[in-house]
């Protein structure tokens, strides 16, 4: 049976790399950006029946189409996992599958109007998100963010975008057409180096979970509702990762009714070899941007991630020096609140 994790002193070097690295920048800033898309297209527009992994499959099918086989290949998945997610599209309205012009026998994915309209409310609204992140840190500075990421996608061949048709113009600038993919990318580099370094039993879901543990713990309803996925979807997870060695579950000592997860010995080890490979993925990004301009990468990334408050209540606490950060808090209630429950509460507040 793994012992659970050591004090903490004894470990800081290791949780701050663990915090601050331009992989969880990358993966935090990516979820934000996708979970606001998702909200105004599911609440707003009308697409009631989207899902979030509907999107890269919407972006590189593009105004072309694609075969099954080039899908799969693109998103780095199986043939049988690409055809479940295109029927699930399809019974959504978003594809069709078509004769290939170029071979009778063979199929083409391709996007109705439903998705076409879909990709132009999208860039509308990638628009918009990125005129936020422009006020928090500059649009000079969003647009050296784009530029740089731009050449890294370059750099490491991911595949191409192809709804420059529908948009009338190229997504390369923006960055919900290149960060989720570069996302997926360096999340699944990081597994293959964890692997080789003993890790066998890893899956690229499993970061849902290991990526949301902090100094504290991690508590499933948490993790559920930063994501936007279910509690059982999280707890399923979690059991994989007991059964693995590398969480165990104790009490919350604020809720007898609640668990945390904590990692073992087990999963200390993990965490320190993920911050190894850390080490050894933004070295292979650095040959393509050189150090200056991984630096800079690092830099934005962070500033937005930090402008954000992304994760801010996994790794930071409330109180400090005896008193609640009330930024933090606020921060934190806008969020669960959304802007119109938190002009609720103020009000009751002030009532008071």
């Amino acid at each position: 049976m793994n012992s659970l994790l050591p004090e903490l002193p004894a470990q800081q070097g290791v949780w701050e790399r663990y915090r601050s690295n331009l992989p969880r920048y990358c993966m935090g800033v990516s979820r934000y950006l996708q979970a606001q898309m998702m909200h105004t297209l599911q609440e707003e527009l009308g697409h009631t029946q989207l899902r979030i992994n509907y999107e890269p499959f919407i972006t590189l099918i593009g105004d072309e189409g694609a075969r099954l086989t080039e899908l799969a290949q693109w998103l780095a998945i199986s043939k049988q996992a690409c055809n479940q997610t295109v029927n699930q599209m399809e019974e959504a309205g978003y594809l069709e599958r078509r004769p290939d012009p170029q071979d009778g026998r063979a199929k083409r994915v391709m996007l109705t109007e439903k998705a076409e309209v879909l990709v132009r409310q999208g860039a509308r609204l990638v628009g918009e998100v990125e005129q936020e992140f422009a006020r928090l840190i500059g649009s000079g500075e969003v647009a050296m963010l784009s530029a740089l990421l731009s050449r890294l996608y370059d750099g490491l061949e991911l595949p191409g975008l192809r709804v420059d048709a529908l948009l009338n113009t190229s997504p390369r600038g923006n960055l919900l057409g290149l960060l989720p993919r570069l996302t997926d990318y360096m999340m699944q580099r990081l597994m293959e180096l964890n692997i080789s370094k003993g890790h066998s039993g890893l899956k690229m879901s499993y970061a849902q979970v290991l990526s949301l543990i902090g100094p504290d713990g991690g508590r499933i309803q948490q993790m559920a509702r930063l994501q936007e996925v279910s509690k059982q979807a999280i707890g399923a997870i979690a059991t994989e990762l007991e059964e693995l060695g590398y969480i165990a579950r104790l009490s919350d000592a604020n809720d007898a009714r609640q668990v945390v997860l904590q990692f073992t010995d087990a999963g200390w080890q993990l965490l320190s070899d993920s911050v190894t490979s850390m080490d050894e993925l933004e070295a292979e990004l650095e040959a393509i941007l050189g150090t200056d301009g991984l630096s800079s990468f690092q830099e934005l990334a962070g500033e937005l991630y930090h402008a954000l408050h992304i994760e801010d209540e996994i790794f930071e606490t409330l109180e400090s020096s005896g008193q609640v950060d009330l930024k933090l808090l606020a921060a934190r209630l806008n969020r669960q609140l959304g802007k119109e429950g938190a002009v609720r509460l103020a009000s009751l507040l002030v009532s008071e």
